[in-house]
């Protein structure tokens, strides 16, 4: 009787495991979960929504169409240096061979900008968060007034400002 028990018992585990083992990928999301699948469906529609989530440029037309663009070419970011409104936007466009990640100064750290929330990846939300490849962009609204310098993450010599007036 106990050899039965013991087989039924194994037998019991061996199916369950196999039924949470096929039931992984169709189980209800988690939080963190949730907050990659609306990141993810916000960079595939191009979402330009001028806060620091990651975006991709999309066919749509945008309304919040950026007052100034910012290009990184093979040789740095083009212009390196603009003046805009406080309340615009500008967007990063990655036109260059590699990936480059636009982010507040000062290197690592990127805490220059003033500007915080609780979704920063590391020092203020002026900073796009992640390695842009060729072809996709990152806005960001400027709140501040004062003069803004921004590097490239992935390569710090690569710097330029962003001058924001009243």
């Amino acid at each position: 009787m106990q050899k039965a028990t013991l087989w039924i018992l194994g037998l019991v585990i061996i199916i369950g495991g196999w039924y949470l083992w096929t039931q992984r990928g169709t189980s209800a999301p988690s939080e963190n979960t949730d907050v990659f699948a609306q990141e993810t469906a916000d960079a595939d529609i191009g979402v330009q929504a001028g806060n620091a989530s990651p975006a991709v440029p999309s066919a749509s037309s945008n309304a919040n169409v950026p007052a100034t663009v910012i290009t990184f070419t093979d040789a740095g970011f083009n212009p390196s240096s603009i003046t805009i409104k406080k309340g615009q936007t500008v967007r990063w466009m990655n036109n260059s061979g590699s990936k480059v990640w636009p982010a507040s100064a000062v290197h690592p750290q990127h805490s220059a900008y003033p500007q915080k929330s609780a979704s920063d990846c590391l020092g203020s939300s002026f900073d796009a968060c992640r390695a842009l490849s060729q072809g996709e962009s990152w806005d960001f609204t400027f709140t501040y007034v004062g003069n803004w310098k921004f590097h490239d993450h992935l390569h710090s010599s690569n710097t330029g400002v962003v001058n924001v007036t009243e």
